[in-house]
């Protein structure tokens, strides 16, 4: 099989090559379709004098000629933006392979820096987890693998969830027809919240019967004065008639735009959801997930051609905005009505399934993305996600953020209840950056993904950390409060639960270093004697001793430096012991500091 860059080189390739041909191919119609229209016109104004018939015929030929041009044109010209658009997916998906997977949607908008870890392991915002993860083209499939990253799933999940992106993990054509459907309707506006208040909104025209009465009966009181007037009655008897019209209309005007306010826009969103949607119904599944989400789809009529016709609904009566198209067709045949009624009637059938197909939607979207994560790291390995507390055993674990050629992977182990890995080294070698390591591949496992680990078995914790605090003006408190709160609500969490999983980057760096090393003692010691189990990495030493005295509940590792005529190499390996090297004034040398 090909490798990820492979496949997407040849895909690039491919599909650029078709666009092209198909650019070709428009241009050829466009001369096509005009010669068609004025070959038409000259032979009409030729065969005129010699046969009308023949005039008329050849000039309708001409009409029907150019009209499938026309369509023809359409067709091509929709087929180059779908190959362009894939041949974009495939070079995002190149420049992701090399590390810069910018092109994707960061997901700012999730970031919260009170939740109990996404704002330290940088889960959301430029450069984050969800941006690596995200192929997702609609606002709840985004909203979904924002749900999938911030909160652990079960354990039966878990397993169902790595089954399913097992399944969609080879299947690059489908995946990425699922991204491209999306994005060719990337002008609809991306959040089906309005039209979600409205589906959930008291009917606006509830006396549907009577409105229907009414407004034939006006409908064919017009016509027929419309008629009577053709044959030879005065044109006067219409100004009644459509006067009448116009007031029954305009007792209706407010509910029509209010109504046509809370729909509007949606149709090019409702067009995208129903293709996408389709793809989904058209595709056989075997995993049980896929399975059981893709039955939400099926009925007598299925969801997208429900949701196509929700779409064409709602784009029909935009059309009132055409006022010279519009004005004629509701004075004489109350079209916005009808569409207001017909709106109505979809709503009271269907609305109440709608939730459920969107959610499916996006619980495909969220899948896909996992599916094609693992799809560009063949090497990672589903991970072994267990209740059992406490266990994190991990071979070749690297971050996965950090570009493959630049990786550093580790083998780290640590098993039981009621204990601390105290993690020291020198400025800059690689300590922060381990705690991420483990606390994000832990978010994958969690989450049903890949990680980025040659082994890796897991307990089912919650996730804990205080690594990157900062002061608030907004709130007017110091970085050090910050902590403090931080640390009150992690003893919080192990106090009531002690199953969780502590990650703690320079505890108390606020303070001076007598009150850092008594605070930070009394935490870890009250945070196993609850049991539970915390990473800690520390500048501070002393931390590291305390394996004398509580040798059945602390762990030292380090990461060390080496130095060669006074510059420093960094090997990022993680070892048993304590750290015995430090740069830190090595490093002020070099910036100037007379040490």
């Amino acid at each position: 099989m090909m490798s990820p860059r492979e496949a997407y080189q040849s895909r690039e390739a491919e599909f650029t090559a078709s666009a092209e041909r198909m650019r070709k191919l428009a241009e050829r119609l466009s001369m096509a379709r005009l010669a068609a229209f004025a070959g038409g016109l000259v032979l009409f104004a030729a065969l005129l004098s010699i046969s009308v018939i023949a005039a008329v015929v050849t000039m309708s030929v001409a009409l029907i000629l150019f009209t499938w041009l026309v369509i023809k044109q359409e067709t091509t010209e929709k087929s180059r933006k779908r190959n362009l658009r894939l041949a974009e997916i495939n070079r995002l998906e190149l420049r992701c392979l090399d590390g810069d997977f910018s092109g994707f949607n960061p997901g700012e908008e999730y970031a919260e820096r009170d939740h109990p870890y996404s704002y330290d392991l940088d889960i959301f915002g430029k450069a984050s987890l969800f941006q690596f993860i995200c192929r997702t083209t609609s606002r709840p499939a985004s909203d979904r693998l924002a749900e999938y990253l911030k909160q652990s799933a079960s354990l039966e999940d878990i397993v169902l969830r790595q089954e399913a992106v097992t399944e969609l993990q080879p299947l690059t054509d489908w995946r990425q027809e699922l991204m491209t459907l999306g994005y060719l309707n990337a002008g609809a506006d991306n959040d089906p919240a309005p039209l979600m208040q409205w589906l959930g909104s008291d009917d606006l025209f509830p006396k549907t019967g009577r409105e229907k009465i009414i407004t034939v009966c006006l409908t064919l009181l017009a016509l027929a004065a419309v008629i009577l007037v053709i044959t030879g009655l005065p044109a006067a008897i219409l100004a009644p008639v459509f006067g009448v019209n116009f007031i029954f209309y305009f007792t209706r005007f407010k509910r029509i735009s209010k109504l046509q306010e809370q729909v509007s826009r949606s149709s090019d969103l409702l067009k995208a959801y129903s293709d996408i949607i389709r793809l989904i119904e058209n595709r056989s599944f075997n995993s049980p997930l896929l399975k059981n989400i893709q039955s939400a789809f099926r009925d007598e009529i299925t969801a997208s051609d429900l949701i196509r016709q929700l779409s064409k609904l709602v784009s029909r009566l935009d059309y009132r905005l055409n006022v010279l198209v519009s004005a004629p067709l509701n004075l004489l045949f109350f079209t916005d009505i009808h569409f207001c009624l017909a709106l109505e009637r979809w709503k009271r059938e269907h609305a109440s399934r709608i939730p459920g197909w969107f959610a499916s939607m996006a619980e495909f979207e969220v899948l896909a993305s996992l599916g094609n994560m693992a799809f560009n790291n063949p090497g990672w390995i589903f991970p072994r996600v267990t209740e059992d507390y406490f266990v994190f055993r991990a071979d070749e674990m690297g971050h996965p953020l950090i570009h493959a050629g630049r990786r550093i992977n580790n083998d780290f182990t640590a098993e039981g209840t009621g204990r601390a890995i105290i993690v020291t080294g020198s400025n800059m070698s690689g300590k922060s950056t381990f705690l991420r390591t483990c606390g994000v591949n832990a978010v994958l496992a969690f989450a049903g993904a890949p990680v980025c680990a040659s082994a890796f078995t897991v307990s089912l914790v919650r996730l804990h950390s205080s690594m990157r605090i900062s002061d608030s003006l907004e709130e007017n408190i110091s970085s050090f409060y910050a902590e403090l709160r931080r640390l009150r609500a992690i003893i919080s969490r192990a106090e009531s639960d002690p199953k969780v999983f502590l990650l703690l980057d320079e505890i108390l760096r606020g303070t001076n270093s007598d009150d850092r090393y008594t605070g930070s003692v009394a935490l870890i010691k009250q945070l196993t004697g609850y049991g539970s189990v915390a990473m800690v990495a520390t500048h501070d030493l002393r931390l590291a001793g305390l394996e004398q005295e509580l040798s059945q509940s602390i762990e030292n590792y380090h990461f060390d430096v080496k130095v060669n005529d006074e510059e420093l190499f960094f090997d990022y390996r993680l070892t048993p012991g304590i750290c015995s090297s430090f740069n830190a004034s090595l490093l002020m040398k070099k910036m100037g500091i007379k040490v």
